[in-house]
């Protein structure tokens, strides 16, 4: 293949490189055995990097050309060109195996790490060689690991970098948020013999999340220190951290300290082909002692990078401290991994004269010996300052005359250039000694794995996907035929349309009544009856004492049955216009009991034969005559015979205040009989797959999302509540008026009735004694209006006959908007969204969807967890194999 060819050029291309170029390396090539690095945590000490400058190596040539002892010869600047070119195929195929899985199924791979306590100057010297700008601060931006892979491209492509959030651990810890300023002491955090990396466990895939993309390098600063944040926070979503999320970002983390590794993709003109590691500072002692469990975190961290036999691990150590005292030294050394370390030397312009001599014998190699020696950087801490400016000033200093004198046998060893330089031709080298022990190892895996895969159990055969797809769709139908009805084999519909008459029906009949109680009242003139007369029902001997709503359907009827006598003084009759049908025939339609959850609510169960006001109005508001004259009263507007609206609109806002109940047992009914024909008809449909995670799946599924869809029509149902209690509004005026004249025609009949009774009563208590119906109404008849008198009640009656033309209309919208919601809403959500849920929550529309299918079709899913993952890296692993192979 392709990328084969390109292996064996780029191996002829370095192996032409070597031979041209200048010895730098004072203890010769190092091991052949050679590890890679894992993606872990980042240093703890500021992480300062230049901003790429892709004119830099150009700039640096230039200067060194004005002094002859700091000038590479052109065959050593042909010779590292040469080797780039050749590295950019090996390095890219680390890199490709490295996002393969193959590190953490076969070996480690190749890389270099970069080592050295905290406060070293670690980060410009990765800034040096990277070119990269990160922001210079503690904190976030130094608590996990960044890789860094840099690659040359042609002249004419532009410079750009992209960041990945690399998860190859999962936290298992605290989830408690803390800002990055507090400290808090967090149980399970530490390091154990079991768990290294304490609450970080390895998965069985490294996870690649695309974060950002730039060609901007003035982007990267803030980028890097977004990325940073969104590792720590493990249990966000990464997206909330972009440098393009709308949602607001602050410094809090959730833990201070993440294996995982952020990796950087840099590509551009002049860069080096390059791939290596930055891992955190190393430190002996906590800052606060609630943060001590970091300290074996971090080295833990460090060790198990830098103990891989193929890993180039480069130390720095300033020059500003005693090198007996790099606690990352000593690690280095614990692991006899000296062998194949770089010693990097910084911060000397900070040197003290004093400690020179011993500096001196570190790069002779006396002291301290390291496997490729030691080099020499200089890097200017102003973040400000830019990557060419700050190499340009590295070649002034080092043509100083220290640097000229007494260390000119190692001019070759001092600069980032030369630096890189070396660490190109280490990374290449280590590269093509690994690859054939890499390319064997990946042979011997793929082969274990198939072999695995055999002694598994069969999997559920055919297209598990397209299987499952089918029978949802399938599911969508039944349900939808049961959803719309029309026939006795789907009684759903007609099942609900039962229950909402039944709740009309309760509202309906949940109308104001207004109640007479002692019959003295009715003879009371306005001026008589004391301010705020409050009349309640009160036994006596007298039978019409008791309470009586005057607009019964007893009342009603008779009321119809008196006659009125002729007199000069005629009462107003209603006008022609006026419904044709009686308040009569009004009250008694749809004579259906109030529907309780729970019960017996078939139609056929209502007893006709009862009349009982509690059992046909158990919700309705009751005015006395006296209680509507307080609420009159209290709204006086100081006109005679004018009702304030205040008034009504109180009266009408009491009227609906008993809606709740009925309303809160109708969605209680809908509820229980909707979800439970939804579950039913999924049980009988995927019954093929009882037994199986895929059936309860669904069935979850299916509960879950009626739960959410009924969450927001009860939402919708209070807010239609609402609005009616509100404020009382309607535009059917005609409607209103006729409600209201019928109403008041009612009122004042059953009224009148009331007070002929109590007329006769007082003139013969014993007035209907052994009377039959037809002698009772004549005799009520015979009562004129001159021996009543006036009507002491005239604007109350008024005042309920508004509300009662009110609630009639009002009653109705509101039946009809909740009815029509539950329909339009959520039995439409459930008949065309449901199915769409279901095959998202499978899985079907993802890439594994047939994995994710064998798993839940599967007898022993577990069984088929580990086929899947085995597919995983049995794919992998023949991709990196085909690498290997010749075209």
């Amino acid at each position: 293949m392709a990328r084969k060819s390109q292996g064996k050029q780029a191996v002829a291309a370095t192996a032409a490189a070597h031979a041209r170029l200048t010895p730098v390396d004072q203890a010769g090539p190092s091991d052949p055995a050679t590890t890679l690095v894992n993606d872990e945590d980042t240093n703890m000490e500021d992480q300062g990097r230049h901003e790429p400058n892709s004119q830099s190596l150009s700039d640096v040539g230039a200067a060194r050309t004005n002094s002859s002892s700091d000038t590479l010869d052109e065959d050593s600047d042909a010779g590292l060109e040469l080797l780039g070119q050749g590295m950019k195929a090996l390095v890219t195929l680390v890199q490709d195996l490295r996002q393969l899985g193959v590190e953490d199924l076969v070996l480690p791979l190749p890389k270099i790490v970069v080592i050295g306590d905290q406060s070293t100057g670690k980060s410009s010297l990765i800034e040096g060689i990277s070119g990269i700008k990160v922001p210079r601060s503690s904190g976030t931006c130094t608590r996990c690991p960044l890789e860094i892979n840099l690659s040359n491209s042609d002249a004419n492509s532009s410079w750009k970098c992209s960041i990945y959030l690399q998860k190859s651990f999962i936290y298992e810890g605290s989830q408690m948020p803390f800002s990055s300023g507090r400290t808090s002491t967090l149980r399970g955090e530490g390091a154990t013999r079991a768990r290294p990396l304490g609450p970080w466990l390895a998965q069985g895939f490294p996870e690649s999340y695309l974060f950002f993309q730039t060609t901007k390098k003035a982007d990267i600063p803030q980028a890097i220190q977004l990325a940073q944040l969104a590792t720590l926070n493990p249990g966000t979503d990464p997206a909330r951290f972009k440098p393009s999320s709308t949602t607001n970002q602050d410094d809090r983390i959730q833990v201070k300290f993440s294996p995982n590794v952020i990796k950087l993709e840099v590509s551009g003109p002049g860069l080096q082909n390059l791939s290596f590691y930055d891992l955190p500072g190393v430190i002996n002692q906590a800052e606060v002692p609630e943060e001590e469990y970091l300290v074996k975190l971090v080295r833990n961290l460090v060790l198990k990078y830098a103990r891989d036999d193929s890993c180039i691990n480069l130390l720095a150590m300033p020059m500003t401290d005693d090198p007996a005292n790099s606690t990352a030294s000593q690690l280095i050394q614990e692991l006899h991994a000296t062998s194949r370390t770089v010693g990097v030397l910084t911060k000397p312009d900070l040197a003290p004269d004093e400690a020179f001599e011993q500096w001196v014998d570190v790069l002779n190699g006396t002291k301290f010996k390291v496997g490729h020696g030691y080099y020499v950087v200089k890097n200017n801490r102003n973040p400000l300052v830019s990557h060419t400016v700050a190499r340009q000033e590295e070649v002034e200093y080092f043509n100083g005359e220290r640097w000229t004198d007494t260390l000119e046998p190692h001019r070759e060893r001092f600069g980032t250039l030369k630096l890189q330089g070396v660490l190109s031709k280490l990374l290449n080298s280590q590269i093509k000694t690994s690859l054939p022990k890499i390319t064997e190892q990946v042979r011997l895996k793929t082969a274990e794995i198939i072999t695995r895969l055999k002694e598994l159990p069969e999997p559920p055969k055919g297209n598990l996907s397209l299987k499952i797809f089918e029978k949802i769709l399938t599911f969508e139908h039944d349900l939808a035929r049961h959803l719309d009805g029309g026939s006795e084999e789907y009684p759903f519909q007609k099942e609900f349309h039962a229950a909402a008459l039944r709740f009309r029906s309760t509202i309906a009949f949940s109308y104001p009544r207004l109640s007479l109680v002692d019959s003295s009242v009715a003879f009371k003139s306005s001026a008589q009856l004391p301010y705020r007369q409050s009349v309640t029902p009160t036994p006596t001997g007298n039978r019409y004492a008791d309470v009586i709503p005057i607009d019964s359907d007893e009342e009603c009827e008779a009321s119809q049955k008196v006659t009125q006598t002729p007199s000069p003084s005629k009462r107003k009759q209603p006008s022609n216009d006026l419904p044709k049908s009686s308040p009569t025939k009004r009250s008694r339609l749809d004579r259906i009991p109030p529907f309780v959850a729970g019960q017996d609510n078939g139609l056929n169960s209502f007893d006709s034969s009862s009349t009982g006001i509690d059992r046909k109005a158990p919700f309705a508001k009751r005015f006395a005559l006296a209680d509507i004259r307080t609420i009159l009263q209290d709204a006086h507007i100081g006109l005679p015979n004018q009702i304030d609206p205040k008034a009504t609109k109180r009266m009408i806002r009491d009227s609906l205040s008993y809606w709740d109940e009925p309303l809160n047992e109708l969605l209680d009914y809908t509820s229980q009989t909707c979800l439970a024909m939804i579950l039913e008809r999924a049980s009988c449909v995927f019954a093929l797959w009882q037994g199986t995670r895929c059936y309860d799946l669904l069935l979850e599924i299916c509960q879950s999302f009626f739960q959410e869809k009924f969450r927001i029509q009860i939402s919708s149902a209070k807010r239609v509540l609402d609005m009616e209690r509100q404020t009382a509004l309607t535009l059917h005026e005609g409607a209103m008026r006729n409600a209201s004249e019928g109403a008041l025609m009612a009122l004042e009949n059953a009224c009148r009735n009331e007070r002929v009774k109590a007329f006769l009563a007082k003139q013969d208590p014993e007035w209907d004694n052994n009377l039959g119906d037809r002698a009772r109404s004549d005799r009520m008849s015979k009562v004129t209006d001159v021996q009543l008198g006036p009507n002491p009640f005239v604007q109350e009656l008024r005042a309920m006959a508004d509300v009662r033309g009110y609630y009639e209309c009002a009653f109705s919208r509101f039946v009809d908007v909740i009815y029509q919601g539950i329909q339009t809403e959520l039995f439409a959500a459930c008949r065309n969204e449901l199915g769409e849920a279901l095959k998202q929550g499978i899985g079907l529309e993802e890439n594994d969807a047939e994995q994710k299918c064998a798993m839940l079709l599967a007898v022993d899913p577990e069984n088929e967890r580990i086929r899947g993952e085995l597919m995983k890296q049995k794919s992998n692993l023949e991709k990196a194999c085909a690498w290997f192979e010749s075209e």
